[in-house]
């Protein structure tokens, strides 16, 4: 733990923070703001994708953003947040909004640039993501970041997209078993033991066809926001009279986070990291996974670019700042300890009583579930960059056998390893985007002299 604490700090400190933000900065600047100029059209289009008519054979654009929303909404929205507030102080929210900003840019640079550079396989299929677009837009010395990329990718789907997820499945199982029996230690350790089997199971139904991945994300991803965003306005609704001095605590937390943490939370700068980590550890901008799926729907650049825009808006602006609001309003924090899980239902007890145990435990499974299958697939993708299609079989077999110790293993090594590794992925990509910033510019006049036309 000692190890991984050193390098997960040398990883998300000043430099990284620096260029993830400064990626953002030169991108709304080139773009002259293009995010929140075209934020209407980007929600007009998201909303309005399943309308539109597809080609025969391409999966959807819609199902696309599910798939993306499935491996960015899930625990990073409740028990990334929780732990961002209670390391970081109520500042690290504001901090997280900060992020939502120019993740949203970055967010429509990746998937246009994916779906420009993406490739056509023998069978009609298209294929693409971030490495494409470093392999095809960047001059041939670049093209090992391609390959950094990939190999990377591949590492955070076994950390953020494995370990960190089933983790926290079997733990709410145990949870919620607790909650009717009592568990020894040695019953607890079975249970979480046969819950990543059965995870394991399940996931290798899933992710054995990429349509059925892409079909149960598409129906299990509106069932689960709206029902998680029900239990946390609840919360805040009774707890009304306490959101001004909730969003004081916010903005004066963001830059004195010593009068409101009590001198456990000293340094602005731990809750600008924890909430521009945990807001990256969320929105997955930057890191360039969604690109993945975008590229491999019906759908041009433009307009699937927008589409990234609000799935940042949700998964940050409306679901994390939910999550946030709901604790802050609710709950006496002890600052300086990892509650995560815990501090967002001790939340919703507050209002609905234990029993809102039944509820939210499955609601974060599935959210679980749902990252994981949306992680596996960037992982086949990443794997078959690296070594061809006939890899894609062994990764699936190994991502899916090792469910079983990542329901077993220590929660918090898994918090800190996938942050390391969402780091390692970071780098190449900003690189990649950095260098084609009057590119992405370009993107942008067109869609505005097209949508202008229009």
């Amino acid at each position: 733990m000692q190890i991984l604490n050193k390098i997960n700090s040398f990883m998300w400190g000043t430099p990284l923070l620096l260029l993830v933000l400064f990626t953002g900065v030169i991108l709304t600047v080139r773009t002259r703001f293009f995010q929140i100029r075209f934020f209407g059209a980007s929600l007009k289009t998201f909303f309005g994708a399943d309308k539109t008519t597809r080609k025969s054979g391409q999966p959807s654009a819609l199902g696309a953003a599910c798939t993306a929303l499935a491996g960015t909404m899930g625990v990073g929205n409740i028990v990334g947040v929780a732990g961002a507030i209670s390391l970081g102080g109520a500042g690290a929210v504001f901090w997280m909004w900060v992020s939502a900003l120019f993740s949203m840019i970055v967010k429509f640079a990746e998937i246009a640039l994916s779906v420009r550079y993406r490739e056509q396989n023998r069978d009609g299929s298209r294929t693409g993501g971030a490495m494409y677009y470093i392999k095809n837009a960047l001059p041939k010395i670049f093209s090992p970041l391609a390959i950094a990329f990939s190999a990377c990718g591949v590492a955070a789907a076994f950390g953020i997209g494995n370990l960190v997820q089933i983790n926290v499945v079997a733990s709410s199982t145990v949870q919620m078993l607790k909650a009717l029996v009592t568990l020894s230690p040695q019953i607890e350790f079975y249970i979480k033991l046969m819950t990543g089997i059965i995870c394991a199971v399940l996931c290798a139904f899933v992710l054995k066809n990429d349509g059925v991945a892409g079909s149960f994300c598409k129906r299990m991803m509106p069932i689960l926001t709206i029902t998680y965003m029900l239990l946390t306005l609840g919360a805040i609704a009774v707890n009304y009279k306490n959101l001004p001095s909730v969003f004081a605590c916010i903005f004066k937390g963001a830059f004195s986070p010593h009068g409101v943490t009590g001198g456990a939370v000293g340094s602005a700068f731990v809750g600008m990291r924890y909430g521009f980590a945990r807001g990256v550890f969320s929105n997955e901008a930057g890191m360039g996974t969604a690109p993945t799926a975008y590229a491999a729907s019906d759908g041009d650049e433009v307009s699937l670019g927008l589409m990234g825009i609000t799935e940042v808006f949700i998964d940050t602006v409306v679901v994390c700042t939910l999550t946030s609001l709901a604790i802050l309003c609710s709950v006496n924090i002890k600052y300086g300890l990892d509650l995560s899980t815990t501090l967002t239902l001790t939340a919703l007890d507050s209002v609905y009583g234990e029993r809102v145990l039944f509820v939210f435990c499955p609601v974060v499974i599935f959210f679980a579930l749902s990252s994981t299958i949306g992680w596996g697939l960037y992982g086949t993708k990443f794997m078959t960059f690296l070594f061809g299609t006939k890899s894609k079989n062994v990764f699936l077999f190994i991502f899916i056998a090792a469910m079983i110790p990542a329901a077993v293993f220590r929660a918090e090594a898994a918090w800190i390893i996938a942050e390391i590794l969402n780091g390692f992925m970071i780098i190449p990509n900003t690189v990649a985007l950095l260098y084609l910033t009057n590119e992405v510019a370009d993107i942008t006049n067109n869609a505005q002299c097209t949508m202008h036309n229009a």
